[in-house]
């Protein structure tokens, strides 16, 4: 989902998508690999060491581990983009992609709730809130992350693998989260 937002900002026609040429693709490259590639190819050592009882994490305290990893990540990404001379939007919405599964993490030592509905809710609220914000015209990019987010939360319930109160929280949890770092 970072990847998904930070595509969203650079298209969103705000101030905030003018990034220097020099950054952009060091950026985007750092950002795939920090919060995509490296934990989704940490995922099958996990499974393969025994530290995971499937490959698709589907029990809550399976995820535990798998959540640290990808914190980390996220933080690394985070702080990278921070450092460089960017808009604070880039910097808010990895603070709150971070934020987002630090609480995740937390939820899942008591509970399952959908980390998949997490951020897809993190990138409807990042597109409501640019809209607003900065008065662009984001219609195309909410209808689509709608369906999208649909998409998903059907998936997950199909697959058995959440109840639907743990697809709602996911979003709303998400959702709240952008929300709550751009608000302050």
């Amino acid at each position: 989902m970072p990847m998904v937002g930070l595509l969203v900002i650079s298209n969103s026609g705000t101030y905030a998508a003018d990034l220097d040429d020099r950054f952009t693709n060091f950026i985007y490259l750092s950002t795939f690999l920090l919060t995509f590639m490296i934990p989704v190819g940490l995922m099958p050592l996990l499974y393969y060491t025994g530290m995971a009882g499937s490959i698709q994490f589907s029990q809550r305290r399976e995820r535990l581990l798998p959540l640290y990893l990808t914190l980390f990540f996220y933080i690394a990404a985070y702080d990278l983009i921070r450092k460089l001379p960017v808009s604070q939007v880039y910097q808010r919405f990895m603070f709150s992609a971070c934020l987002s599964v630090l609480l995740v993490l937390a939820i899942s030592y008591f509970w399952k709730i959908s980390a998949h509905l997490v951020g897809w809710g993190g990138v409807v609220g990042l597109i409501m809130i640019l809209s607003y914000r900065f008065g662009s015209d984001m219609m195309i990019f909410l209808l689509i992350a709608i369906l999208l987010t649909g998409i998903t939360a059907f998936a997950r319930l199909r697959l058995n693998e959440h109840l639907p109160l743990q697809v709602y929280s996911g979003f709303l949890l998400g959702f709240g989260t952008i929300l709550a770092v751009f608000a302050i």
